[in-house]
């Protein structure tokens, strides 16, 4: 299911479908890789988000005293947090910074449903700024949900654990550690995932030097993004529901993004052991997916590289 509904976007039904054979198996290692990370950065997506809304009330509190984070609002009049999770979520200012709630029937922005809830301890913190770290915890109930695009039930992910860190960098920069963030799919027999960003965590800063966290600031502004995260993923050697894990590995460099899409730079996606999946189906474990985005029409396109092949070609 998980592997139908990122793949939707990818399949075309015209006569360019039969260019995209050769590279229809790295679509395929694409599809899995991506969205294994974005399953595992759920917990740290939460928080930025968290710290775009907290830094927006920091922004308009010396106008209004009173503004909170689930009561900010947008040039429009609209609640700011009903544009950064759902209408139906939840937050809270508790004593350990903000408590989050999930209903499943609402959809987030990045295309899942989550139902659950994540704390994010701000260590005394209000802003993520100045140095600041935050953690962000899944309570044990907190789950995944995700929908094919051709239809039935949904694919029901469950999130076991592992640890999300935050820190702002003081030099307009944010970095993002997560270790061991354990999934898995309901009814899978692969096993659960162990997805952890590298030593270096994932670097995230705004393209503009004058754009801040603050929503009003950096709402439609593009994001730079680089690093790596790798582990055995929830994946089965042929799908989610197969026995064995398959290892992966995803690595992002000079990624260019506006909200959740990247729209330039380089995401190289990878299965790390040949023993792990079927080398006649697979005839080459890694693929590379590069953007280039047109300032002027504000639309990107990008170019498949997999096993001596490119898409589109020329």
């Amino acid at each position: 299911m998980l592997a139908a509904l990122a793949l939707t976007s990818c399949i075309k039904g015209d006569d360019t479908y039969k260019d995209l054979l050769p590279v229809q198996p790295g679509q395929y290692i694409y599809s899995y890789v991506t969205t294994q990370n974005r399953i595992s950065m759920q917990a740290a997506n939460a928080g930025m988000r968290m710290a775009i809304l907290a830094a927006e009330v920091a922004k308009q509190r010396p106008e209004n005293e009173d503004v909170t984070v689930a009561t900010v609002k947008d040039d429009n009049g609209k609640e700011i947090y009903k544009e950064l999770f759902s209408s139906e979520t939840k937050i809270e200012e508790v004593a350990e910074g903000y408590k989050l709630t999930f209903k499943k029937e609402s959809k987030m922005p990045d295309g899942f449903y989550l139902e659950g809830s994540l704390l994010v301890k701000t260590n005394g913190a209000s802003e993520l700024a100045d140095g600041a770290e935050w953690s962000v915890e899944m309570d044990s109930e907190f789950k995944l949900y995700s929908y094919s695009n051709y239809g039935g039930e949904a694919a029901q992910i469950n999130m076991l654990g592992g640890t999300t860190l935050l820190k702002d960098n003081g030099d307009g920069s944010y970095t993002i550690h997560i270790s061991r963030i354990a999934a898995s799919v309901e009814g899978s027999n692969a096993g659960s995932s162990s997805w952890s960003t590298s030593l270096d965590g994932l670097i995230v800063r705004p393209k503009d030097e004058d754009v801040t966290l603050a929503y009003s600031s950096c709402k439609g502004k593009a994001f730079k993004v680089d690093g790596t995260a790798s582990g055995p993923s929830l994946y089965g050697n042929g799908n989610i529901y197969d026995t064995g894990q398959i290892g992966m590995s995803y690595t992002v460099t000079d990624g260019l993004y506006i909200g959740t899409q990247i729209v330039s730079g380089t995401q190289e996606c990878e299965f790390t052991s040949s023993s792990d999946y079927n080398t006649a189906a697979y005839p080459a474990p890694d693929v590379r997916y590069v953007f280039s985005f047109d300032e002027s029409s504000r639309t990107y396109s990008y170019r498949i590289y997999y096993n001596g092949y490119t898409y589109p070609k020329g």
